[in-house]
């Protein structure tokens, strides 16, 4: 039975068959130099780089009022990213990183979210 594909490697400029490829290219000669260690790759400044890619987040829906999520947003960008940025010389903030951090500060504090909420329905005085 004939290729019917025969002459398409023809056409294409190609060879046809795997041994006239292995033909085609001389196998490297082994050489007496020691091979070339790749550079290393450059180790990123923490003060340049986010703590962590933004592949690694997940995305979580955060219910709150219109006002405090406005708060949020200018501390975290008119306060805690200035600070980060003058006062520390950090660059390439993401927000995921500064969120991370806030819910990390929230996480650790239990007590004032439980003072907030009491305060919300007018309960702060127990």
């Amino acid at each position: 039975m004939s290729d019917p594909f025969g002459d398409l490697d023809a056409a294409m400029g190609g060879d046809s068959g795997a041994d006239a490829d292995a033909q085609s290219e001389p196998e490297p000669e082994p050489s007496d130099e020691p091979a070339e260690d790749p550079e290393p790759e450059a180790v990123a400044s923490p003060r340049e780089q986010p703590a962590f890619e933004f592949d690694e987040t997940l995305h979580k829906a955060l219910y709150v009022l219109e006002d405090v999520a406005d708060e949020f947003d200018d501390v975290i960008t008119y306060d805690v990213e200035r600070e980060l940025t003058r006062e520390h010389g950090l660059k390439n903030i993401k927000k995921s990183e500064l969120h991370n951090a806030a819910l990390a500060v929230v996480s650790e504090h239990s007590d004032l979210i439980v003072e907030k909420v009491l305060e919300q329905r007018g309960l702060d005085d127990e």
